[in-house]
């Protein structure tokens, strides 16, 4: 055969290979051994800085989840309060009775409910606080223009007007 068929031979091509391998330590390649420690910082380093990005985000979800449960308490707490009015037939709010009707609502432990009744007697204010809540405040008010539950961004002096 000629030099040019001997390289296309399959069966040819085969015996050169099986014959530079027996002749050949064994040794193992540089690829196979793994990742290298500057790979390994570098995807942590990655990590990192997506675990950074991602971070604050959590906090404003947590915080938007506990306005929701709050505005629930808050809602719960005003229906309370209009229940026992309508049961006890009188014609003005009584503070004790608005505080009384409050603090019989479940909530949650990290929250704080406050009821107040107005100068005239015909409406209430119930505040609800939660140490999880730092950005907003929220208020339910039962007469006036601003009737309802008003969650409103805290002013710049941390509490609520």
């Amino acid at each position: 055969m000629s030099n040019i068929a001997l390289l296309l031979d399959p069966q040819e091509a085969r015996a050169r290979m099986k014959r530079r391998e027996d002749a050949a330590p064994v040794r193992r390649k540089r690829r196979d051994a793994g990742f290298s420690l500057i790979e390994i910082m570098a995807g942590m380093a990655i990590i990192a800085i997506l675990a950074l990005a991602i971070l604050p985000q959590f906090s404003k979800y947590f915080e938007r989840a506990a306005v929701q449960n709050l505005s629930s308490e808050v809602s719960n707490a005003a229906l309370t309060v209009d229940s026992d009015f309508s049961l006890t037939g009188k014609a003005k709010y009584v503070q004790t009775n608005v505080t009384a009707s409050v603090a019989s609502v479940n909530h949650s432990p990290d929250s704080t409910l406050t009821g107040t009744v107005d100068g005239t007697g015909f409406g209430y204010t119930i505040t609800g606080t939660n140490n999880a809540i730092t950005h907003y405040c929220l208020k339910y008010t039962s007469q006036g223009a601003a009737a309802g539950l008003q969650v409103t961004p805290m002013p710049g002096t941390g509490t609520c007007p």
